[in-house]
């Protein structure tokens, strides 16, 4: 598995006002596509999984500046769209858990120059925070 950024520019020919800047809490700016919520803006490629983990990961990357309770209701409903567990005996912590496992497989794979890497892993990492909350 890899895990690139794909830059902004040149993106289906996107327009700035196509994207909304978020600050990481490095200082960088992300930009993130206002409707390619899914498939923007990172990929996961190398295996066959690549489209669903594009998905799964670009989802939770784009909700990086959500309130809590946005977080909470994404986890909840994330069990049966994307981790496939029993929901009768999932909880949230163990959705959240298996987020955290997943990002950190994830976080492994970061792939690119020193300064995308660092974009790619700060914005995982700030991710990460959100989603261990709900972990206990």
């Amino acid at each position: 598995m890899h895990v690139i950024w794909k830059r902004p520019d040149g993106f289906q020919n996107a327009l700035p006002e196509d994207f909304r800047r978020v600050a990481l809490s490095n200082g960088a700016q992300l930009w993130l596509h206002r409707h390619e919520q899914e498939w923007y803006p990172f990929q996961v490629s190398g295996d066959w999984s690549g489209q669903p983990d594009t998905k799964r990961l670009n989802r939770l990357i784009n909700k990086i500046d959500a309130s809590d309770a946005a977080w909470k209701s994404f986890l909840e409903h994330s069990l049966d769209d994307e981790i496939g567990n029993n929901s009768a005996t999932a909880t949230l912590a163990s959705v959240a858990k298996e987020h955290m496992e997943w990002l950190r497989t994830v976080d492994k794979a970061v792939k690119g120059n020193a300064w995308e890497v660092e974009i790619v892993r700060c914005a995982l990492a700030d991710v990460m925070e959100k989603v261990k909350i709900y972990c206990s």
